[in-house]
């Protein structure tokens, strides 16, 4: 009984030696998931699986930056890209050459009226119009995050009340949109 407790002592003191103390360094790379050895844990495409957006240099090779790049609009009751939202996906194209991205995002919203469910799967198709554009033009990534966040955040409701048709769809214009959103290393 005494060596089963001895073999239990020395098996408990081997493990809070090999355990990190938490220090400052330590704190940076809290960013960043650890195993029980404290090694970083990758994902199946490599990449560092993080624990928040943005952080200082960390052991994965660089700051994560959680930006939001662009943001196109549509026309109301509709889904296609107009030339606008075309150039300016081009240019969001052009933009993410050399950049190694973790993440994308891509959240699709619509303006205040209309039902909850009919707005949702319009934001829905919305946000698929834009990957579907990336995708054709060169851009996919594994692991991309399409949103529909239909019209729970609309925030020109207020400003456009007592404005009917045309002038309130134009009001509008800023809710009918999708963002995207990438989490980019930078490398220093």
């Amino acid at each position: 009984m005494s060596k089963r407790i001895s073999l239990l002592s020395a098996v408990a003191m081997f493990a809070v030696a090999v355990t990190p103390s938490l220090t400052s360094a330590d704190e940076v790379n809290r960013a960043v998931v650890h195993d029980a050895r404290g090694n970083a844990v990758m994902d199946a495409r490599g990449n560092c699986v993080r624990t928040q957006w943005e952080t200082a240099s960390d052991e994965c090779g660089g700051a994560v930056a959680h930006t939001r790049l662009a943001s196109v609009y549509f026309d109301f009751n509709k889904s296609t890209l107009t030339a606008k939202a075309k150039t300016t996906l081009n240019d969001l194209l052009a933009t993410l050459r050399d950049k190694k991205i973790e993440a994308v995002v891509i959240a699709g919203y619509a303006d205040a009226i209309g039902s909850d469910s009919y707005n949702l799967r319009l934001s829905e198709k919305r946000a698929q119009a834009v990957q579907h554009y990336l995708k054709v033009h060169g851009f996919s990534h594994a692991n991309t995050d399409i949103r529909a966040l239909g019209k729970r955040t609309a925030e020109e409701t207020n400003k456009c009340k007592g404005l009917k048709d045309g002038k309130l769809h134009a009001c509008m214009q800023e809710d009918r949109r999708v963002d995207i959103e990438l989490s980019v290393i930078k490398q220093q």
